[in-house]
């Protein structure tokens, strides 16, 4: 009985190893056409964009920040003033507040805390107001880029084009770089 189960084991084990030998043989064999295939693409290369600065430098981004920038700029306003209301409220809370009441401190350490909460509501609403803000403003250039870099890519017979400031991409040959390029063709097309 004891030699069944060996022989059983045995078996098992032997499955299991040719099953993982497969997978691996599988996964050589897939890599090796991989590496193969990249090796015979003789025109066919890998490039990089940098997109932060195409859309930094292109004119339908430069109009965009600019546009985001006078949005940010009255929202800012809007918030140093009640931010300055809710010092000046403090302010005279703290000089008033021994000469007062408990009751009229109490009272007006309760508005104090009103104020804070709104003003944190209205600093929330401001930051969702422009993410939304730049995202309907920067959804057609990123659409539109996203179509010139295909032509380009298709155009130049590249098999990769790479976001230049993605985690893992330490070095990238100055040749690789078509961040200027899809500016100029992205701005001929504007």
């Amino acid at each position: 009985m004891c030699g069944h189960f060996f022989v059983e084991e045995k078996q098992h084990m032997h499955k299991r190893n040719s099953s993982a030998l497969g997978v691996i043989g599988v996964i050589g064999l897939a890599i090796f056409f991989f590496l193969s295939g990249i090796s015979m693409a003789q025109n066919k290369s890998i490039a990089v964009i940098d997109m932060q600065k195409v859309v930094r430098n292109c004119k339908a981004g430069k109009k965009a920040v600019k546009e985001l920038n006078k949005k940010f700029e009255s929202l800012k306003k809007q918030l140093q003033a009640k931010q300055k209301e809710i010092q000046a409220f403090k302010a005279d809370l703290d000089k008033k507040a021994p000469l007062m009441s408990e009751e009229a401190r109490a009272e007006k350490e309760r508005q104090y805390k009103k104020m804070l909460r709104d003003f944190k509501d209205k600093s929330d609403d401001a930051q969702y107001e422009m993410r939304q803000a730049e995202a309907k403003k920067m959804e057609p250039i990123l659409k539109k880029l996203e179509k010139v870099v295909n032509k380009i890519g298709k155009e130049r017979h590249y098999l990769i084009i790479l976001e230049k400031n993605m985690p893992g991409l330490y070095y990238v040959a100055p040749g690789a770089d078509i961040t200027q390029e899809v500016i100029k063709i992205f701005d001929s097309q504007s």
